[in-house]
């Protein structure tokens, strides 16, 4: 009778998923994640503690761009420095020449996220050198 519940019970410890030690490589990788795990939750409640909400900072940077087809063609770089995304992004270029308008040019990027540059060109029909004055500015954005 006892030799038959030793051996029931010998049967019994060999069978799968009745050892419950861990190897030294799986403790190593529980080990290993939980670090992760934690590093990551200090790591998004420091962004958020530290995060302060600020608006779009746009700054507009031009460059003559001149190809075969478009001789008075500038490249228009969009800069938002801010803290949050800018949508709808209205920038206008105008060349002026005896403190009147001579001719306009218009730009739309849809969305300028924080922290990025977008770019876009523009044709002028006659040449900006000729003007006293190329101007750009942001006429308008929206923030989402």
């Amino acid at each position: 009778m006892k030799e038959k519940e030793a051996i029931d019970k010998k049967q019994q410890s060999d069978r799968a998923g009745d050892d419950d030690d861990k190897n030294a490589l799986e403790w190593t990788v529980f080990g290993v994640s939980l670090v992760l795990v934690l590093a990551i939750l200090v790591y998004l409640s420091y962004m958020a503690y530290t995060h302060k909400p600020s608006t779009p900072d746009l700054a507009v940077e031009y460059y003559s761009d001149p190809s075969a087809n478009a001789p008075h063609r500038y490249r228009v770089v969009v800069e938002n420095r801010g803290g949050e995304t800018a949508e709808e992004v209205q920038v206008e270029l105008t060349t002026e020449r005896g403190g009147e308008e001579v001719e306009r040019a218009e730009l739309s990027i849809a969305f300028s996220p924080k922290d990025s540059k977008r770019e876009g060109w523009v044709n002028f029909k006659e040449d900006p050198a000729s003007a006293d004055t190329l101007m750009a500015r942001v006429v308008s954005y929206k923030r989402p």
